[in-house]
């Protein structure tokens, strides 16, 4: 289980479902089906660095899906 933490000061841990993701010790949202390697440069190298910007707008995109979902 990998713990990453984004510039914009997510807190990102894999799970086995996928990513949660959390903001100040509060949950934020969950990217189903995802690990960090998905967010690499590099996908087949575990040690590539995390495109921040990819990953952020993937959490902003899902807490606008969730918060969407919510007001129907």
């Amino acid at each position: 289980m990998s713990i990453y933490q984004t510039p914009l000061g997510y807190v990102v841990t894999e799970t086995i479902d996928g990513l949660d993701v959390t903001e100040d010790d509060k949950f934020v949202c969950e990217l189903r089906g995802k690990s960090l390697a998905n967010f690499r440069y590099s996908v087949d190298d575990e040690y590539s660095e995390v495109d921040d910007d990819k990953l952020e707008d993937a959490i902003k995109e899902q807490v606008e899906i969730e918060e969407f979902l919510e007001n129907q």
